[in-house]
């Protein structure tokens, strides 16, 4: 009888064990949902942010010519606070961090859910931050050229007047004026030079975007595999 009690004793602790695991699992299952939808309005927003970005790099670009007296300094002036403006992308990874850091992988039952969290999280620690750390040093370039050849207390007051948004074609009058009071100590020549470059390194920028994009659909592509495979592995809305 002793036995029996101790045994019975021995499978009801066994059990009570395995349901506080099935809970802490699924409870990791529901912070993960949490932080999907997280990053799925962060990828929203960094798109959007973007696309701005990206369409006044054209602006700037498409503004500067060569000859220079063919250039529109002036819609270059207005676009530019907004071409060098930066947004990146970090997905959050609390939920992540805690099934690695305490071994909660290992109460993961769904062999298929696991390894979809495990591809997630490398794709958004290895390529992505590989592909942001590229451009992030394009981006440091291209500014560095920047301060050679525009006016910052232009760029200041175009932002102090309208943030990252393009300021209208009125905004012409008082950059116009700005630009007759400060001028760039440089010939000619170096000036052209230095506005090739930068034209070159911004358009070099832009064309990086490629990979941020692929970086984004890819994260986007594996939210939209994970998110709907834990909701129905583990019955969660």
């Amino acid at each position: 009888m002793l036995f029996l009690a101790v045994f019975c004793g021995f499978l009801a602790e066994y059990q009570l064990e395995h349901t506080i695991e099935h809970q802490r699992e699924k409870q990791y299952m529901v912070t993960m949902l949490e932080d999907l939808e997280n990053d799925t309005a962060q990828l929203r927003l960094a798109n959007h942010y973007w696309n701005a970005i990206n369409n006044s790099i054209d602006s700037v670009s498409d503004a500067i010519q060569f000859p220079i007296s063919n250039s529109d300094l002036l819609k270059a002036y207005r676009h530019l606070s907004n071409a060098l403006d930066y947004n990146g992308f970090r997905f959050n990874d609390r939920t992540v961090s805690q099934l690695k850091n305490s071994g909660g992988f290992r109460l993961i039952r769904n062999k298929e859910v696991a390894n979809r969290i495990i591809i997630y999280d490398q794709l958004n620690t290895k390529p992505a931050v590989g592909i942001d750390q590229q451009h992030s040093q394009l981006y440091l370039n291209t500014v560095s050229i920047r301060n050679k050849v525009f006016i910052q207390e232009i760029i200041n007051e175009v932002h102090r007047r309208h943030l990252y948004v393009p300021p209208p074609l009125s905004a012409n009058v008082w950059i116009d004026s700005m630009m007759n009071k400060y001028k760039i100590p440089l010939s000619p020549e170096r000036y052209t030079a230095l506005m090739f470059e930068f034209k070159n390194s911004l358009l070099t920028l832009r064309k990086d975007f490629t990979n941020i994009r692929w970086a984004y659909d890819s994260i986007g592509r594996s939210i939209d595999h994970l998110m709907p495979m834990i909701k129905e592995k583990y019955k969660l809305k």
